[in-house]
């Protein structure tokens, strides 16, 4: 897609976002000790719902991604491209290995942006990229994300300097699902289901542990890997303190095996090769200590998030407020958001 593509897809007003103007982009670029070489192409990359992602390419080949927030995100959310920018330098001393940040700035319109070096390496998106892998590279990779999963859970949450939220991660979560469905659910042919494994959900929650640094989006695509290791963790807009057992459940929710219902959520795992989810939850637990004896409850929880989720996609779609990037046909987002309540009773019953 390129950034007259992307221009005519958007709703935003035309001087709005930062990759409208690559001028802008180059005199920043200049100023933060890049030596950008006009004309640069402006690529959106990803198939993401939320921060538009672009990639930036000079006239030598010289490449940067830019993130920013999507056309009429609120502030303070999770969109907070300088927040993001913020828990990526503090990750950078790290063991977790991540992208170098050159800085944030606004747009002629406003707009927050940041702007990092580009990683070496591709996303696994698709069952496809998966099959570009051998399947020894395929397991060694699956084994590396479990471990570095546990190695982002064992960072001191200080690091980020971030203080802990008074109310607990499930409890705060949890409102703001059930907020966002009393908006986008209540007249869904599912309404009734959510609200059941809704109401299991209060009532078997845990106490809250002590958290540690979640990623919040921790699952393939949102890493970029190199002839089978992983070369970056992107995405750090939900990173959060909470719940490592919520962060397991969702990386386990995407680690969808070939034998699994398919969902709308591309899951590259069902290309096969793959550790399982038993020797996923062996390392990472080896690596972390952590008892995972409540691991079902998170899963029915992360699959009622992830329903919930998919709720507002589909709001959204329907409305128009989205675009043409990464379009989804809407009986595929209801049959998706029917697999995974379905799926989540079934954990709960599992308890």
């Amino acid at each position: 897609m390129t950034a007259q593509d992307m221009k005519a897809a958007s709703s935003a007003p035309a001087s709005a976002q930062m990759w409208q103007h690559p001028g802008e982009i180059a005199r920043w670029l200049l100023e933060h000790g890049e030596q950008p070489v006009p004309p640069l192409d402006i690529t959106r990359v990803g198939i993401g719902q939320s921060n538009i992602t672009t990639l930036i390419v000079d006239a030598r080949g010289n490449e940067w991604v830019m993130r920013e927030p999507p056309p009429g995100a609120v502030s303070g959310t999770a969109h907070d491209v300088e927040r993001e920018a913020g828990i990526l330098q503090s990750l950078a001393p790290s063991a977790i290995p991540v992208p170098r940040v050159i800085g944030t700035g606004r747009s002629p319109g406003g707009t927050a942006f940041m702007m990092m070096n580009k990683v070496d390496g591709a996303a696994l998106e698709t069952e496809d990229d998966a099959r570009a892998l051998s399947e020894q590279q395929r397991l060694q990779l699956g084994l590396s994300v479990a471990a570095t999963l546990g190695r982002l859970h064992r960072v001191d949450p200080r690091t980020l300097g971030i203080r802990p939220s008074s109310t607990p991660y499930l409890t705060r979560q949890m409102r703001r699902v059930t907020e966002a469905w009393q908006r986008h659910g209540a007249a869904s042919p599912h309404h009734d289901d959510w609200l059941s494994v809704h109401s299991r959900l209060e009532d078997r929650r845990p106490d809250a542990p002590a958290p540690v640094i979640m990623h919040g989006d921790f699952r393939l695509s949102n890493l970029l890997v190199r002839s089978g290791t992983i070369a970056a963790v992107l995405d750090w807009e939900l990173c959060a303190l909470g719940d490592a057992l919520a962060d397991l459940a969702w990386l386990l929710d995407d680690w969808r095996p070939p034998t699994e219902a398919e969902i709308v959520m591309p899951s590259p795992t069902r290309a096969g090769g793959f550790p399982d989810r038993e020797e996923m939850v062996a390392v990472y637990q080896e690596l972390t200590g952590f008892t995972t004896d409540r691991l079902d409850y998170y899963r029915a929880f992360s699959q009622w998030r992830a329903a919930s989720l998919l709720q507002g996609v589909l709001a959204r779609r329907q409305a128009g407020a989205m675009g043409s990037h990464a379009a989804v046909a809407p009986e595929r987002l209801e049959h998706s958001i029917a697999v995974l309540l379905a799926s989540a009773a079934s954990h709960l019953d599992a308890l």
